[in-house]
């Protein structure tokens, strides 16, 4: 175990005294409202391709044994985007006028070693300082100082990536395994030095790095500062909106709205490619296709990539970016990931028209030669694509 923590920063301050001073500061926090400013990118890319605003109401929340915390997420615009209590996380999508509920109690959240579920600013700085003052990790911790911060520069040497779910968690083992080398795990921690509070985080992995600023803050040490958050609560209040549970199917046409494609015609489309020229569906007539559906940075969909460029081959294949990324990130994630064949920018209402209002990914249609929908597939498998295309008698 190496951990090294820098010369002294200051006659007054040692490195591990304004930790425990920013940890102290933290843990006095029982409810805070506060702003949030997140930019998240791909390593390979140059610049921010997202940058978001919200205002978030954080609730120190014991009861909850995994995060710890029970979270209010608002939109630039002040309506609220999601909710959790430690029980249940409901996200709202208001233009459907629909809401989206998680029960953590259910039998596959239970399975996890893990909550899958974002903690709020001052609960991950928790976790971290905590995480850097004990772990028995191999870890590595530079310290800089200049007129206004300390910043803590944290190097973690283990051979699986560590994420902070309410406490450190080194990511499970898979199929979709980062080498050695992409299995490394980098944080930075702002304090400032006029109130020793933290105020920026920076997070680096091998698929994603993303800044998270705080600012704004207002926050109690009195925890009936504020009524405590029930995320079904809000459900109510949105009494017009249609429910639905995860894991669980309201109807058919619902859970599967590409099912229902099986055997028509595949909807006709005309998106831009990566350069700004129109593609058109109906110009890669004449031959079988792949309509790949993906987005930016989901696990399964980079695995597919290799086999999708074999197919391109003798077949016609497209990709289609279903979560709204820009022209410049998909031009720099197919470099990165060498995709040769045509990468299209989706549009809602084609999107609506291959798995309606679910964002879920990657998906796959098989077109005949006359786009006929001949089979579906979600989700991917090692040689699946080959499979299903050998199994509709392709060659």
């Amino acid at each position: 175990v190496a951990v090294l923590l820098g010369a002294c920063t200051s006659k007054k301050q040692q490195p591990e005294d304004v930790l425990n001073a920013a940890l102290e500061k933290v843990e006095r926090i029982k409810v805070a409202g506060y702003e949030i400013e997140e930019k998240v990118k791909a390593p390979y890319e140059k610049e921010w391709a997202d940058i978001r605003h919200c205002r978030y109401i954080e609730q120190d929340n014991p009861q909850d044994t995994t995060i710890g915390a029970s979270v209010l997420h608002y939109m630039e615009d002040g309506s609220i985007l999601s909710a959790y209590d430690g029980t249940n996380s409901v996200t709202f999508h208001h233009e459907e006028k629909r809401t989206v509920v998680k029960d953590f109690l259910d039998t596959k959240s239970l399975s996890l070693p893990f909550r899958p579920y974002t903690p709020p600013f001052y609960n991950y700085v928790k976790s971290l300082i905590r995480y850097i003052q004990n772990t028995s990790d191999s870890i590595h911790v530079d310290v800089e100082e200049t007129e206004e911060d300390y910043i803590y520069k944290l190097s973690i040497y283990e051979d699986r990536q560590v994420e902070f779910f309410g406490r450190a968690y080194k990511m499970p083992h898979n199929h979709y395994d980062l080498s050695e080398e992409d299995a490394y795990s980098y944080y930075t921690l702002w304090i400032r030095k006029a109130d020793t509070m933290p105020y920026r985080y920076l997070r680096e992995m091998s698929h994603n790095i993303n800044e998270v600023t705080c600012y704004n803050t207002e926050w109690s040490e009195d925890a009936s500062a504020s009524n405590p958050i029930v995320a079904m609560d809000f459900v109510r209040l949105h009494g017009g909106y249609k429910v639905h549970y995860v894991g669980k199917r309201d109807t058919e046409k619902e859970a599967r709205d590409d099912e229902l494609l099986l055997g028509k015609a595949a909807p006709e489309w005309t998106l831009k490619d990566i350069d700004g020229k129109a593609v058109t569906l109906e110009s890669l007539r004449g031959k079988p296709t792949i309509i790949n559906l993906t987005g930016l940075g989901c696990g399964p969909c980079i695995q597919s990539y290799p086999e999708l460029v074999e197919m391109s081959k003798r077949f016609n294949v497209v990709s289609i970016e279903s979560w709204g990324k820009s022209a410049q990130s998909l031009r720099d994630y197919a470099a990165h990931h060498k995709i040769t064949y045509p990468m299209l920018l989706g549009e809602d209402t084609v999107l609506n028209a291959y798995i309606g209002t679910s964002r879920g990914v990657p998906v796959f249609f098989y077109l005949d030669e006359n786009h006929i929908v001949r089979k579906v597939d979600r989700g991917y498998a090692k040689g699946m694509i080959s499979r299903s295309s050998e199994g509709l008698g392709w060659e």
